[in-house]
C-alpha cells in the first residue's frame, strides 16, 4: 500500500513547563510578543500564572486573552482576533483543551492573513497561502489531542462545527506537563479520555490508517485502557496524568493522519442539537457504534486491537459494545444518550445530519441513513 505521514510538530514532554518554555521560544529582536490564549477554568485552576510570569522573566511582552467557551464558535474567534490586532504578537501559547488550541490555531492563521475571516476559511471563500504564526500548545486535558493535529473544529455563524484541515494549522510545538492535568475533575478526566480512546479506535480501524499510524494508534489505546481508569479514580497519580497525557498525544497524531468513523460522524449533530460535552458524546455513542462496526472487522485487524484492549485470546469482535459498556461504567459515565437529556423526536434529524459528516466516509463499515438512526435508537 501507499501512504505518506507528515508531523512537523516538536514533541517535548516537560517535567517543568516554567523552565523549558523559554528555551522553546526562538528570540528574535524586536519580535518578543506573546498572545496567550486560554480559558477561564484554565486560569482559575492558577495554570497560567507560572507560564506568564516565566513569559515576562523572559522579557516577553505578554497579552493574555481567556474568554474562551468549550465549543467556541465563529464569535469567540472574532474577540480573540480582536485582541490579537491591538497586540500584534509573534507567537501564540495556547493552554487548555481542545477548544482553547483551535481558537488558537484560528488566530495563528488569521493574523498572516489580513481581511480573511475564519468563516471565509470554513466554507473555501479564502484559501491559506500563507504560514501561521508560531503557536505552541500546552494541553490541560488528555484528550482532544490537538497539539498535534493540522485541524481546527470552530462553530461557523450557524453553530454547526465546521473543520479547517491545513498543514500550517500543525502547533510548531506541543508542550506536555502532566502536573498542569492534576486540577481536572475526575468527570472530566473520563470524558476526555474516553474521546482520546475513541481517537485512537477509529484512526485504528479507518479505512486510511496505515502501518505508521497504527504504531501510534494502538499503543493509545493500550495505555489509555490501562491507565485511565486510575488517572479517574485517583487524580493525583502523576504517572497516570503522564501517561494519559502523552496517549492523548499519541491517538491524536493516529487520527489527524487516519482519519476518524462513525461515532464521531454520529457525535457532531450531537453536539449540535443538545451541546453535550464532545467526549461525553463519544462515550455514550461508542457501545452501539462499535457494536455496528464489530461485524467489519477481520481477523487480522482484530488480534492487535484485542490485545490493546486486553481482551483474553479467545474473544471475538462482538464482544466490544460488552466491554466498553464496562469500561465506561467504571469510569462512572453513563451510557445512554437519554442520561444526556436527549429526546426521541431528534433522532431522524441528527441521523441525516450524520450523513454529511466527512469522517462517515471512512469508517471501517459504510453506514445508511437506517444505520445511524439503529444506532442512536440504540444508544438512547
Amino acid at each position: 500500500m501507499s501512504y505518506s505521514f507528515y508531523f512537523p510538530t516538536r514533541f517535548f514532554v516537560s517535567n517543568n513547563i516554567s523552565t523549558d518554555l523559554p528555551s522553546l521560544i526562538e528570540s528574535k529582536p524586536g519580535q518578543d510578543a506573546v498572545l496567550v490564549l486560554a480559558d477561564q477554568g484554565v486560569v482559575r485552576a492558577g495554570i497560567t500564572q507560572p507560564i506568564i510570569e516565566a513569559l515576562a522573566n523572559d522579557n516577553k511582552r505578554v497579552s493574555i486573552f481567556n474568554d474562551i467557551p468549550g465549543n467556541p464558535d465563529i464569535n469567540d474567534v472574532e474577540k480573540a482576533m480582536r485582541v490579537a490586532q491591538d497586540c500584534q504578537p509573534h507567537l501564540i501559547i495556547a493552554i487548555g483543551g481542545g477548544s482553547v488550541i483551535d481558537t488558537a490555531k484560528a488566530i495563528a492563521i488569521l493574523s498572516t492573513h489580513n481581511g480573511v475571516t475564519w468563516e471565509d476559511l470554513q466554507w473555501g471563500r479564502a484559501k491559506i497561502v500563507n504560514s501561521a504564526l508560531p503557536l505552541i500548545a500546552i494541553p490541560t486535558t488528555a484528550g482532544t489531542g490537538s497539539e498535534v493535529t493540522h485541524v481546527a473544529v470552530i462553530g461557523d455563524s450557524k453553530g454547526f462545527k465546521k473543520g479547517v484541515v491545513h498543514p500550517s494549522l500543525f502547533p510548531s510545538v506541543a508542550l506536555l506537563d502532566a502536573s498542569l492535568t492534576k486540577t481536572l475533575p475526575s468527570n472530566l478526566t473520563a470524558a476526555t479520555g474516553m474521546d482520546a480512546l475513541v481517537h485512537g479506535i477509529e484512526a485504528y480501524l479507518g479505512k486510511r490508517a496505515n502501518p505508521m499510524t497504527n504504531l501510534y494508534a494502538l499503543r493509545a489505546i493500550k495505555d489509555i485502557v490501562h491507565w485511565l481508569p486510575e488517572a479517574v479514580h485517583h487524580g493525583e497519580n502523576l504517572e497516570a496524568r503522564k501517561a494519559m497525557l502523552q496517549a492523548s498525544s499519541w491517538a491524536g497524531i493516529a487520527f489527524d493522519q487516519a482519519g476518524l468513523g462513525l461515532c464521531h460522524a454520529l457525535c457532531g449533530p450531537l453536539a449540535n442539537h443538545y451541546h453535550v460535552h464532545h467526549g461525553l458524546g463519544n462515550t455514550v455513542l461508542l457501545p452501539a457504534t462499535l457494536a455496528f462496526n464489530a461485524l467489519a472487522i477481520n481477523a487480522e485487524k482484530w488480534a492487535p486491537l484485542r490485545d490493546a484492549l486486553g481482551l483474553p485470546t479467545d474473544a471475538q469482535p462482538a464482544i466490544l459494545e460488552e466491554w466498553a459498556t464496562k469500561f465506561i461504567r467504571g469510569l462512572g459515565l453513563p451510557t445512554k444518550l437519554r442520561e444526556l437529556g436527549v429526546q426521541p423526536s431528534s433522532i431522524e434529524k441528527m441521523a441525516q445530519e450524520t450523513l454529511q459528516m466527512a469522517m462517515i466516509g471512512n469508517n471501517i463499515r459504510g453506514a445508511s441513513f437506517e444505520d445511524c438512526k439503529y444506532i442512536l435508537e440504540k444508544s438512547l
